[in-house]
């Protein structure tokens, strides 16, 4: 069935069917029912619906948080609180640039075709399968949290009034969490384009120090050759055209990656204070329950399901920031790949053309950004754990109900 699937992949929009599925499934999305035919009222009437319903169910089970005695739990209730906030905030953001979805997905095709004009293949299959993998851990992730929360109220309360409470608990989770897993699996087909694009420049200035005009790209990454014709690239002319066309497409797939961080840079900004308050959270109560300080009796299962889940989160801020780490970095390699033709016997107007890719480079970084508040990289997850650790210590030395 997923060989089929994949075989169908022949396009950039195929290929992220999934995630756009996904979006549609959790109220940030618009059907196309068939495919490239909006149904935008139907979509509207779809997110009414679950929100409506959803409110109401979450107003009829506040007698369940009372039966499981979580009144005690007063950083519970907030965490349930903002998780909700964020999630509404999301999906309105996102209604409210609905079209910076279709835009992305027509600019990666447009790129995607440019690659393949000189000589790269768009393996969308492969795209597809990694999204397919990401969905996987994603996957994973949310059926471990609802077993997590699961394990509070399942000897409480009945299998019914367990289901209802597990949904409206975790359906804000999910939103939350769509919202990441949409901009990982976007910033990674960016990431791809980068290394195609620095596979191709890399064997230009091998080919510049080479009269034969084929040779073959090595893929680093699959350990295969691509066969790669330079016809008609025989002398500088015909080269700097080539470079221009790579600086263009460098470019171009730059303002890519910046769009996707300016589509969902509020997002990711409260999804940071969502993995805040929950991890802060969580570790707090944990220290709580296992030093005699809480109100209520927390047994071993429940000290297991919030380290997990405290765990999860800090998986979630860490991939993120590795992932936009390495897109980074491989958008700044192009650079250090570029200056090596200075080595090579090149004219003055192939000078003046590395000249301004390199201008160009150091003029257009691309930096992910959480609203331009902070910077979403690696030094990130070193700040977040400190931050973390400073209001644990805080609220121990306060002594804070929970």
């Amino acid at each position: 069935m997923v060989q089929e699937m994949m075989s169908g992949v022949k396009n950039f929009k195929q290929a992220v069917m999934p995630i756009i599925w996904l979006n549609c499934i959790f109220c940030m999305g618009i059907f196309e029912i068939p495919i490239n035919r909006p149904r935008y009222y139907l979509s509207a009437f779809y997110v009414i619906s679950m929100l409506t319903g959803y409110f109401i169910m979450l107003y009829k089970e506040f007698y369940i948080f009372q039966q499981l005695l979580i009144q005690e739990f007063m950083l519970y209730y907030f965490v349930v609180g903002v998780n909700v906030l964020v999630a509404v905030l999301a999906i309105i953001l996102f209604w409210w640039k609905s079209e910076n979805m279709n835009n992305i997905i027509k600019r990666n095709s447009i790129a995607d075709n440019t690659l393949e004009a000189l000589g790269i293949k768009s393996e969308y299959q492969k795209t597809f399968t990694n999204i397919l993998c990401f969905m996987a851990i994603w996957i994973a992730g949310m059926i471990t949290i609802f077993i997590t929360y699961g394990v509070w109220a399942h000897r409480d309360i009945g299998y019914w009034a367990l289901l209802c409470h597990e949904i409206c608990l975790c359906f804000p989770i999910v939103i939350n969490s769509v919202v990441d897993l949409t901009f990982v699996s976007f910033i990674r087909c960016i990431q791809v384009k980068f290394q195609k694009t620095n596979t191709l420049i890399n064997n230009i200035v091998q080919y510049s120090a080479n009269e034969s005009n084929v040779f073959k790209i090595h893929n680093r990454h699959d350990n295969t050759s691509i066969a790669f014709v330079m016809a008609n690239y025989e002398n500088n002319k015909d080269k700097m055209h080539l470079i221009q066309t790579l600086r263009h497409l460098h470019l171009e797939i730059t303002r890519i990656g910046q769009q996707i961080n300016h589509a969902y840079c509020l997002q990711l900004l409260l999804e940071l204070a969502v993995h805040f308050t929950i991890v802060t959270t969580n570790i707090y109560c944990v220290y709580c329950a296992l030093f005699g300080q809480l109100r209520v009796i927390v047994n071993n299962e429940r000290i297991i399901a919030m380290m997990v889940m405290a765990c999860i989160y800090l998986f979630k801020i860490t991939l993120v920031n590795w992932l936009c780490t390495s897109v980074s970095t491989e958008a700044y390699k192009t650079g250090e790949i570029i200056q090596s033709f200075e080595g090579s016997s090149i004219d003055n107007d192939m000078r003046e053309e590395i000249h301004q890719f390199a201008q160009q480079l150091v003029l257009n970084p691309l930096n992910f950004t959480a609203a331009d508040f902070f910077s979403i990289n690696n030094r990130l997850t070193g700040k977040f754990l400190a931050t973390v650790t400073t209001y644990v210590v805080i609220l121990i030395q306060m002594n804070t109900s929970v």
